[in-house]
């Protein structure tokens, strides 16, 4: 299959692992000017909001599904590629939740290149437990406002450790350029890094065309060389489009991963 996004796709009602289509990760690392192993470590976290099957009897069933790969995988899933595929799931009879999860596990590995996807299913009795949460750490949307972006990040000779994010974090689809939103959280112990620095950047990284994972790398490095961090975790959590959010993390090897515990508002 070629890829779907951009284009009218006709929906499928048969169960076709065949509508995946996979994405090399080395050409936007090369644009990012990444060669060899990466500096990081990583994990892309996808939560996919329309998911649904038959039983048995050939009753429907309906859950929320999150799908987590590392950030080594040769390759990532386009996202509507994706939603084709869960579409295709529909009228498809599966014996229980067990064999939904190895359906979507077994056909996401070639188009991963790897085994390392991780499957899981929140069931309706299970929502209620799904929290709300507020991104953690001080917020830099606030103070003056600033028009002009600049993408050279700033850092003070102060050591530091803290939190921080941003509900402005726009990037813009590579393919059809239309605008994708979410939060940056950014936990790190470095050189401080400057707030008005952190808001012209992320008005500059408004207009940057890639794809989710590409521009969470791409504001790793960035804050990595501004602030020669001896620990450093970044998360992009963006909102949902076609039914699907996705939240790319990474980090500097032995920096500790913090747990999240629930979606944000937008999500």
């Amino acid at each position: 299959m070629s890829n779907p996004l951009g284009k009218s796709v006709p929906f499928s009602d048969v169960f076709d692992p065949g509508l995946l289509f996979p994405i090399e990760r080395a050409a936007s690392r090369v644009r990012l000017g990444l060669k060899g192993k990466p500096p990081f470590a990583g994990l892309d976290r996808w939560t996919c909001y329309e998911l649904s099957w038959l039983d048995q009897r050939g009753v429907p069933q309906v859950a929320l599904a999150t799908i987590e790969y590392p950030a080594d995988t040769p390759r990532i899933v386009e996202s509507k590629s994706l939603k084709l595929f869960l579409g295709s799931m529909n009228f498809t009879k599966f014996v229980d939740d067990a064999a939904v999860i190895a359906a979507v596990t077994s056909a996401l590995a070639p188009v991963l290149e790897s085994d390392q996807a991780r499957v899981s299913l929140l069931r309706p009795h299970e929502w209620a437990a799904l929290a709300l949460c507020q991104p953690t750490g001080e917020s830099v949307d606030v103070g003056e406002t600033i028009r002009e972006g600049s993408l050279q990040l700033q850092a003070s000779a102060d050591e530091v450790e803290e939190t921080l994010h941003s509900n402005l974090l726009r990037s813009l689809c590579p393919v059809t350029s239309q605008p994708d939103w979410g939060t940056l959280v950014i936990r790190y112990s470095g050189r401080r890094l400057d707030r008005a620095s952190l808001m012209t950047y992320l008005i500059a990284h408004r207009s940057f065309q890639g794809f989710h994972e590409e521009c969470c790398e791409r504001i790793f490095g960035d804050v990595l060389a501004a602030c020669a961090p001896s620990s450093l975790w970044v998360g992009c959590f963006y909102t949902r489009r076609g039914g699907i959010d996705i939240n790319p993390e990474r980090w500097l090897p032995g920096t500790e991963r913090p747990t999240i515990s629930g979606r944000l508002v937008r999500q």
